[in-house]
């Protein structure tokens, strides 16, 4: 097998000097069971979490144990308004799909009555049959341009109405699966909330500086903290009168400290993300959805290529504990069946 590799920047240095300057969706109970496991005794145990809100912000404080064995701790601060503002733009309401079919069934009904209004019906008079067939050929010639200019106009309509429809969506955080299916755009959703979670980045750079981390034990500190200090929870397809189809944007779940599948890939992914030079993935399998982040795999470890590129597999969900590269039995199965997977870039 042959690739090429990505030289990654310093780990403190490379965040600190950024930081200067929320269909299938659901995880399977066997997709979390534990395939791998280092010789540490119960590291659930050690995770933990604080969260405590005072009206205007939120102090979080995690607790968990590093694939290497560290036992480690973060703690950070969202604002208020930083969780408020990544709720209000993620989920669509029914009512603005209505109010949009409500335009487009209007402007077909217009359209329509437009063209009946500029085209002839009736009966048609002439004073011998030679005027009677040049006047039904110019009516019917007229008739013809008023259905031809119909049908442009009606194809216009649809295609504008398509455009709105998507563009609706994708303001709401989502993206169309097949022509009657959406779902939860997670790297778009990653995109928006990356620099809305520096402080939690922030703070894995500071734990990195501490330990010494290089980006790998960074990496793995960051999915032991959301597969095992966030809890495994699936949240609601609505929040109020939007439809969130079971996903909560990342501020969102770190001050819950819950999440499933997608929500932590999101959290995790959006914290990673404030390191610049490091390439992650999406994977979405049925049912599932899961990351990579770009290095060269060890013997045994699970990973695809994209782009030329290796990119090692970590399952985010939890609440098994599992390093980056080993996988649940649900999805090496999967993965083992040579069934094709999504690949979205983050």
């Amino acid at each position: 097998m042959r690739f090429s590799g990505v030289k990654l920047a310093g780990v403190s240095a490379a965040l600190l000097g950024v930081l200067a300057a929320g269909p299938p969706r659901h995880c399977s109970a066997q997709a979390r069971r534990s395939a791998y496991r280092i010789a540490l005794p119960h590291p659930e145990e050690d995770a933990s979490q604080k969260i405590e809100s005072d009206g205007t912000g939120y102090s979080m404080e995690y607790g968990f144990r590093n694939f290497n064995g560290d036992k480690l701790r973060i703690e950070a601060e969202l604002s208020e308004e930083t969780v408020a503002d990544s709720v209000r733009e993620f989920g669509f309401r029914k009512s603005d799909l209505d109010k949009l079919d409500k335009w487009y069934q209007q402007s077909q009904r217009e359209a329509i009555a437009a063209s009946q209004r500029d085209s002839f019906s009736g009966k048609v008079e002439a004073d011998d049959q030679a005027e009677l067939d040049r006047k039904l050929r110019e009516l019917k010639a007229r008739n013809a341009q008023v259905q031809k200019r119909l049908d442009e106009t009606l194809a216009g309509l649809a295609a504008e109405y398509r455009k709105r429809r998507v563009a609706l969506y994708a303001d709401a955080g989502f993206r169309f699966k097949t022509e009657k299916v959406v779902q939860a755009d997670i790297p778009a959703m990653v995109r928006r909330n990356a620099p809305r979670v520096a402080p939690v980045s922030k703070a894995f750079a500071g734990i990195a500086e501490e330990h010494e981390y290089g980006v790998e034990e960074l990496v793995g500190a960051v999915s032991a903290m959301v597969q095992t200090a966030l809890r495994y929870e699936i949240p609601a397809d609505q929040a109020g009168t939007k439809v969130t189809g079971g996903v909560m944007p990342p501020p969102k779940t770190l001050v819950l400290g819950q999440g499933d599948c997608d929500t932590k890939t999101a959290v995790l992914a959006s914290v990673l993300k404030n390191w610049p030079n490091l390439k992650m993935v999406g994977l979405e399998i049925p049912g599932h959805y899961l990351m990579a982040v770009h290095r060269i795999p060890r013997k045994g470890e699970v990973f695809i290529e994209y782009e030329g590129l290796p990119f090692v597999m970590i399952e985010s969900a939890g609440p098994a504990w599992l390093a980056p590269g080993a996988v649940g039995d649900a999805t090496r199965t999967y993965l083992e069946s040579g069934n094709e997977f999504r690949i979205q870039p983050m």
